[in-house]
């Protein structure tokens, strides 16, 4: 029996506790690199693949490396919040808009960062453990961290895929100056596949694991600002705000789950509107 509860094994208390707040998956990585993160990103940004999404190219070795943003984190706590689809995204008609699905129910940053920081805070009072958050808003390259913590793997279309869920999570995290011991990586299933990047529109992949923005409809639709060049939009079709594509196609989605949550449940007026009411 431990002494007290900070006594406990941080793992086991740390997971039962992001548990209680609703995350879906739970996994512990170290604050390091991953492999080759750097030098994809600095291929990546080279070539101008990013687009204008010039907070990218800002301090590039901080984002590329945890210790270069905070050089005394020891560890990442790695969440994954399932927001999986009740009905097939690729479902619709012609005459029906399209709404990413991420986009459908609630803003995620607002439902997840509170209970981000509930969670850093029972750290914090539990192991007295410095913390900082991040969900999406900081120079964090969330997917290769998630990878090497054993969340899902990044996918040939980039994103992060889940053996549980398919292609449907958020990814939030949580740096710590607390030792935590690892989770194993995940290894990439993806296999002789590549249902996704013959799916994409707009051929925004230029290979596997390798996107260029500015052809993607997601950044098109939502970072881009200006007009759309001619050449996406008749590819871009009934695709209102974003575009899953990629996403749907994957075979792992038959592991999938319609989210819990029911903020992220998808309002019916974002479910296939009508093109002719908008």
């Amino acid at each position: 029996m431990p002494n007290s509860i900070s006594d406990c094994d941080p793992r086991t208390a740390i997971r039962a506790r992001a548990k209680a707040e609703g995350f879906d998956v739970v996994r512990f990585a170290r604050a390091e690199a991953a492999r080759d993160t750097a030098a994809h990103l600095k291929t990546y940004l080279e070539q101008g693949r990013h687009g204008s999404m010039d907070w990218m190219a800002r301090d590039p070795e901080r984002r590329a490396d945890p210790k270069e943003l905070w050089p005394d984190a020891k560890s990442v706590v790695l969440l994954g919040f399932n927001y999986g689809p009740a009905i097939d995204p690729l479902s619709g008609t012609p005459d029906q808009g399209r709404i990413s699905v991420y986009a459908r129910g609630d803003d995620y940053h607002d439902v997840l960062k509170p209970r981000l920081r509930l969670i850093a805070q029972y750290m914090t009072d539990t192991f007295h453990a410095d913390v900082k958050l991040f969900i999406d808003t900081a120079p964090v390259m969330e997917k290769p961290l998630a990878q090497s913590g054993g969340l899902g793997w990044q996918g040939k279309h980039t994103n992060l895929v889940s053996r549980e869920f398919g292609s449907w999570l958020f990814i939030g995290s949580i740096f710590t100056t607390l030792e935590i011991e690892p989770d194993e990586a995940e290894t990439d299933h993806c296999g002789h596949c590549h249902k996704c990047l013959d799916a994409c529109p707009t051929d925004a992949f230029t290979g596997p694991y390798r996107i260029d923005a500015r052809r993607c409809i997601s950044y098109l639709t939502i970072e881009h600002k200006g007009h759309i060049p001619r050449e996406f939009r008749v590819p871009i079709g009934n695709r209102i705000y974003g575009c899953d594509d990629c996403l749907a196609v994957c075979p792992w989605n038959k592991f999938a789950k319609t989210a819990n949550e029911a903020k992220f449940h998808a309002r019916a007026e974002l479910v296939n509107p009508d093109l002719r009411t908008l």
